[in-house]
């Protein structure tokens, strides 16, 4: 499971990224809001815990871009020293799932994100990636719409997988490079728009399906169920 990690005070936030890699998880951390948003566009997450006083910017404003401009769903966790009522509805009320408050103690913080994980269904491993009318069964690699066998050459096959399991995140071409070329470098992505035009037909990701790949400007392609983002959009 993937972390990221908003908090300005160095010392805290290596005692915390100790706790959340000794249990396994994968972390990036940040210690401005706006550093933070940059390296969301190429990291995308299953969890987010954020500090509320940062150098530039309030944590609440970077979740209302997380939710807003971003339009990341992913489940979000306040950790604060602000432990006023008000601050706390306001937390809740830009769209954060959880609300710590200062000093932080490892079980309490560990249940709290394996809570919210399970709520929004992350970490669940499966041999099998289900979408709609679309299956992927990962130990056979076979794909199948409306149960019909689709063929992929094999980066297809990767980047599907990888659409497929990042539902509603924001992948950047930068990112989609990585994990299904294992290319590190500045390069063109058009090869990237080619292979998700590809794999949008040969999947059959259109709206009357009730899925869609969205083009995301200047930033990369989102995966997305039709409909579901709409009052974000408009808030």
């Amino acid at each position: 499971m993937r972390i990221g990690y908003l908090e300005d005070q160095q010392a805290q936030a290596e005692l915390v990224i100790s706790w959340l890699e000794d249990r396994g998880y994968e972390v990036f951390h940040s210690a401005t809001g706006a550093e933070f948003i940059k390296t969301l566009v190429d990291n995308p997450v299953d969890l987010l815990v954020l500090d509320w006083q940062l150098p530039d910017m309030e944590g609440v404003e970077v979740l209302r871009n997380i939710r807003q401009q971003l339009q990341i769903d992913a489940p979000v966790i306040f950790a604060t020293q602000r432990d006023a009522e008000t601050d706390i509805v306001r937390a809740l009320e830009c769209g954060a799932d959880d609300y710590l408050v200062k000093p932080l103690r490892q079980a309490e913080l560990l249940a709290r994100l394996e809570a919210l994980a399970r709520r929004a269904g992350v970490g669940v491993s499966s041999d099998f990636i289900e979408l709609g009318p679309i299956v992927i069964d990962t130990a056979s690699e076979k794909v199948t719409v409306n149960d019909n066998t689709v063929k992929l050459t094999p980066k297809d096959y990767k980047l599907a997988c990888c659409l497929l399991r990042n539902i509603g995140k924001l992948l950047s071409r930068d990112y989609l490079l990585r994990e299904v070329w294992g290319i590190d470098a500045p390069i063109n992505t058009r090869t990237v728009d080619v292979h998700v035009s590809r794999v949008r037909r040969a999947l059959n990701l259109v709206p009357e399906v009730g899925y869609c790949v969205k083009t995301v400007y200047q930033h990369g392609y989102r995966l997305e169920k039709v409909g579901e983002l709409k009052t974000v959009q408009g808030a």
